[in-house]
């Protein structure tokens, strides 16, 4: 809950108060706080221990060992060197924070509840048991001390509270007197003043030293300097029946106490000005509970207030809503600033007045049911009375005007003195000499005439139904509308230097001579509803509407007029800063500078007072604290560095702003090196997920900046190690790729194998039709050709035997039994082709010699490897290309040398081909053949056709190289010896 000064009563305006409770997640009965260095604030409360970030409430779980069912913290205080102590109701005693872990501090017979826990100058810890008798014990060295009679305490007595001040003097309230010790001195030393049950002390920035009790609140006597009198003895008067108190004293001055039964009260001044009864802020007022418990300022300076049912804030206001004028009138306010720099208001029918650094008050003036106000340049001010306008100078009447008809909702004085009202209904009317006279308004319909404001050369400026604008000069009349001015629902018209501004529901737009110069909602969202706009001599623009009151540098706004998609760097002061209202609906000026420089706002709830010259600004940095690291389920809090259990993927992490003044508006930027390239802007997200994560070492960084956009300088990390689980480890990679390795060997013999068998297949079949074509031409061509070599030997022997015919068939015999031959050795070799392992050299060398190289060729047939039996058809196909090949070299290489290699690989057989002669050329290469030529072509497929690979590159040292490979499992024939 969010509660204005408006609420505030007298004392406490000026002030932002909010409070937290049980529906905020606030632990039931909160009795004690405390903040350590790193800015957590520490509640001590009936459910135990907890630490506040300014958005949650996380439980801290005790010390090991500590006593069951002792659960209540009753006392915790912070050390100078940042160490938290922890004191508890149940006879649990004490415990003290290392390392993020409570542990016991084995108080030896604890009192039955810590009510107080303070550090000495000199690093004791002095612990109070308010509740009983000798129940106050000091912590020094690591051993305990009881504090009783023997040093100077009563043992007849509780004690109260103990205050250390700076001096190092120990105060010590009981009962009903008042101790004190001074620095290296081992006894407690009586005071004459007598006490009322329920006293705590405070010291103040001067070093007096303050006690509140039943009887009220006090400046103490310095008694251990010897004085007997205290410099003001005057008494503040309680403001309840108290049972007992809390006192704290600002660096300001202002005491703040708590009562237990009533609330709290606020001293602004002690010590000045008339006495009184301290102002108390109840539950009336929005106090969580009257049963307040205990008080802190923090490290922002904010007011900390611990009571039964919550926890409540207060911190300075930058708007303060004004008691007076009343609040919540119900005709409204109107205001205008005289040109003697003095402010007025009308509210509930009276007139207000504010001078230069004063408060407004209350003046003389006839005002009842006005609905208009505004400024005279000759002096004072222009008021509508019933019938009549009345000048008012010091709330005198000093001149009227009778009024036609129609009712006034507007005002102005131009340059010429004239007085123009906007009369409902009635148009706009001008005063003269002789009575009143209209000024015509131009466009297709009436138009009501609205607001009206007198520009810098002293001209009207009138808005007319919210949908256009009119400025009257010398008779002459202009109208912009709203689509030629860009800005629909017109709420504001302002002259300034740069131009004429006017304002409505969808943005600004300036007039600059030729037309309208514009900012839209769209890109500039908060200038939505602008009702009032004032520039300073100090460069600054100021505006107001239902979001707040927003300032920003004029010279900023003017660049935005001429960039319109800038964004305009701004600060909106809304409900958080004071604004608990919104801007009136009627007609008139909303927002006003007096002469000292002092802003004015009115609202539907009252009027707000700015002082830009005491703007507070939140100058420190947030703290930054990363709360914990979620992973598989598992809670890690306040991680430094982490080791994850391996395998973890996904993450989350919680981190706080500790800028305690305005959480809502704490914003935050982060990353997680490795994963993040930049820095990400969760804006005010205090949670970050992180999914998909692999192995290896991380570093989250967060950083955050407060309300007024100051960053903590040095990002917040924590260092987290996912070690890799076995499958994510260099080790499996390797098993992985031998294994991918063995089973890609595996499919490419599975599948040579397959392409083999294909191919000895393909192979089988044309071994079978070259058998069946063998037995063809034995059975029908040689049998034939051989019957007619008989016949034409019978045909001879009937010849004469010295006859040329015979002799010429003879001849002719004799060569068709050559012919026949050949014939049978072809058939023979169809049936089963030579493979005889030492044939194939054989066979190269026959081919080679046939070509019909030059006799002074050197061919050279070298065999690398056990030479295998070939597959009949395989034999054939190298033999075939081995033809083509030593036939190109022959035709086109010009070699001088040539050799052959026929390696017998285990994997394959390769034979190379290889000349030092002119080449191939490129372009040949490229193209894999001679246009018109089909000799490479030719090789290729039959080197496909056995499942074989031919290249062709240019050989070391000039020449060609042409390689065939087989694959052994095609090449070499089953069985066999060698196999």
């Amino acid at each position: 809950m969010l509660l204005a000064a408006r609420d505030a009563p007298p004392g406490f305006d000026g002030l932002i108060h909010r409070a937290w409770t049980s529906d905020d997640g606030v632990p039931d009965f909160v009795q004690a706080l405390a903040q350590t260095p790193d800015g957590f604030l520490w509640l001590g409360t009936y459910e135990g221990l907890f630490r506040f970030d300014g958005v949650s409430f996380e439980a801290v779980p005790v010390a090991p060992g500590h006593p069951p069912g002792a659960i209540p913290v009753s006392a915790v205080t912070v050390t100078r060197r940042g160490q938290l102590w922890v004191g508890y109701a149940g006879g649990a005693g004490v415990e003290a924070m290392r390392d993020g872990r409570l542990v016991r501090m084995h108080m030896p017979d604890p009192p039955g509840e810590v009510t107080g826990i303070h550090e000495g100058q000199d690093g004791a810890i002095w612990v109070v048991g308010g509740r009983g008798r000798r129940a106050l014990k000091r912590f020094a060295n690591g051993r305990w001390e009881l504090i009783d009679a023997r040093r100077g305490v009563p043992d007849n007595e509780h004690v109260a509270s103990l205050m250390v001040a700076r001096d190092g003097v120990v105060w010590l309230a009981m009962q009903s007197r008042l101790l004190f010790l001074r620095p290296g001195s081992t006894r407690f030393e009586a005071t004459p003043l007598r006490i009322a049950a329920g006293a705590s002390m405070a010291q103040d920035a001067r070093g007096r030293i303050w006690l509140a009790d039943q009887a009220g609140t006090r400046m103490l006597p310095d008694y251990p300097a010897g004085a007997t009198r205290a410099a003001d003895p005057r008494v503040y008067p309680p403001v309840a029946d108290i049972r007992y108190t809390s006192l704290l004293a600002e660096p300001g001055g202002a005491l703040w106490g708590t009562t237990y039964t009533g609330g709290i009260f606020r001293i602004a001044t002690p010590a000045t000005g008339p006495l009184a009864q301290p102002p108390a802020f109840r539950t009336d007022h929005g106090l969580s509970s009257n049963q307040a418990m205990a008080v802190l300022r923090d490290r922002e300076g904010s007011i900390w207030v611990a009571t039964e049912a919550g926890l409540d804030q207060f911190r300075p206001a930058n708007l303060v809503a004004l008691a007076s004028p009343p609040r919540s009138s119900p005709t409204g306010y109107l205001t205008a600033t005289d040109v003697a720099g003095i402010t007025w208001f009308i509210a509930r029918d009276r007139l207000y007045r504010v001078d230069r650094q004063a408060e407004p008050v209350a003046v003389a003036g006839d005002v009842s049911g006005a609905r208009a106000l505004c400024a005279d340049p000759g002096g004072g001010l222009w008021v509508d009375r019933p019938g009549r306008m009345v000048r008012l100078r010091e709330g005198r009447t000093v001149d009227t005007r009778a009024l036609p008809a129609g009712e006034v909702f507007g005002c102005g004085v131009d340059g010429r003195g004239q007085l123009w009202v906007a009369r409902f209904g009635r148009g706009v009317g001008i005063a003269s000499a002789t009575g009143w006279r209209d000024v015509p308004v131009p466009g297709p319909e009436r138009r009501r005439p609205q607001d009206i404001v007198i520009d810098r050369q002293g001209r009207a400026v009138i808005i007319l139904d919210r949908r256009a604008v009119m400025r009257v000069e010398e008779g002459r009349t202009r109208l912009w509308s709203n689509a030629q001015i860009g800005v629909a629902g017109l709420t504001v018209v302002y002259d300034s230097v740069g131009g004429l501004i006017i304002g409505g529901g969808t943005g600004l737009a300036r007039w600059n001579g030729r037309g309208f110069d514009r900012l839209s909602i769209e890109q500039h969202p908060w200038l939505r509803g602008v009702r009032g706009i004032v520039q300073t001599s100090g460069g600054m623009t100021w505006m107001v509407n239902n979001r707040g009151v927003i300032r920003l540098r004029t010279a900023d706004l003017d660049r935005a007029f001429r960039a319109p998609r800038t964004p305009i760097a701004h600060a909106l002061f809304d409900e958080q800063d004071g604004f608990a209202s919104r801007t009136q609906g009627s007609d008139g000026l909303q927002l006003t500078q007096g002469g000292d420089g002092r802003l004015w706002v009115l609202t539907r709830q009252g009027v707000i007072r700015i002082d830009p010259t005491k703007l507070g600004r939140n100058t420190t940095a947030p703290l930054v604290a990363i709360r914990a690291v979620t992973a598989n389920g598992v809670r890690h809090v306040d991680p430094v560095t982490l080791t994850l259990p391996a395998g973890t993927s996904r993450l989350a992490i919680d981190y706080s702003g500790l800028s305690l003044a305005e959480p809502g508006r704490v914003r935050f930027r982060m990353r997680l090196t490795g994963v993040d390239g930049d820095w990400i802007d969760p804006g005010e997200r205090r949670q970050a997920f992180y999914t998909n994560l692999g192995p290896g070492r991380y570093r989250f960084e967060v950083m955050a900046a407060n309300n007024d956009g100051v960053w903590n300088p040095v990002p917040t990390s924590v260092t987290l190690t996912i070690p890799p689980t076995f499958i994510q480890t260099p080790l499996f990679a390797l098993i992985c790729l031998i294994a991918a390795g063995a089973l890609a060997t595996l499919l490419f013999r599975l599948r040579l194998r397959a392409l083999a068998r294909g191919i000895r297949a393909q192979m089988a079949e044309r071994m079978r039709e070259r058998e069946r074509i063998a037995r063809e031409l034995h059975d029908t061509l040689l049998q034939s050709v051989q019957a007619l070599i008989l016949r034409l030997y019978l045909v001879a022997e009937e010849l004469p035997k010295r006859g040329a015919p015979r002799r010429a068939i003879e001849d002719a015999l004799d060569r068709a039994e050559e012919v026949l031959e050949e014939a049978r050795d072809r058939v023979r070799d169809l049936r089963k082709p030579t493979s005889d392992s030492d044939a194939l050299d054989q066979r190269l060398l026959d081919i080679a010699s046939k070509q019909g190289f030059p006799p002074d060729l050197a061919i050279r047939v070298e065999s690398e490897g056990q030479p295998r039996y070939l597959d009949p058809l395989v034999f054939d196909e190298v033999a075939n290309v081995a033809g083509e090949a030593l036939f190109n070299i022959r035709r086109h290489a010009g070699a001088r040398t040539v050799s052959i290699l026929v390696a017998w690989r285990a994997h394959a057989l390769c034979v190379r081909f290889r000349d030092d002669g002119v080449g191939i050329p490129p372009q040949i290469l490229q193209s894999g053949q001679r246009e018109g030529h089909f000799g490479l072509p030719s090789m290729r497929e039959r080197a496909h056709r056995i499942g074989g690979e031919l290249s062709i590159t240019p050989a070391p040292g000039g020449g060609t190289d042409v390689m065939l490979i087989v694959p052994a499992s095609i090449a070499y024939a089953r069985g066999g010896d060698d196999e």
